[in-house]
């Protein structure tokens, strides 16, 4: 459970390689990203023993496979256009009950 897989994944629409841990989770397998504690998506994986040992060198003689159009990618690429007033003036607003004018009896 502790191997490393060198991975290829997409990260900011581009695709990236990177080291991962595969694990199992609710049958379902989950990659890690062991220095950053990232949850990754790869397209394309390989066991890093063999590609150190010169085992698998497809990648190396063909180049990175295909990113998929719909593969998920680790980062979005889109940026949150509010700006940084808006959005501090939205952490302190305060719900409370609407102020009631007081009326002289």
């Amino acid at each position: 459970m502790n191997e490393l897989y060198l991975i290829l994944h997409k990260v900011r629409g581009e695709p990236a390689f990177d080291v991962a841990q595969k694990m199992e989770m609710d049958d379902d397998a989950w990659w890690i990203i062991p220095t950053s504690g990232h949850r990754a998506y790869p397209y394309w994986y390989e066991e890093l023993s063999e590609v150190i040992a010169g085992n698998r060198l497809d990648i190396a003689r063909n180049g990175p496979p295909a990113m998929p159009s719909d593969a998920p990618d680790h980062y979005s690429v889109t940026r949150d256009k509010t700006p940084l007033l808006d959005k501090l003036r939205a952490a302190l607003k305060f719900k409370t009950k609407p102020l009631v004018p007081l009326r002289r009896l």
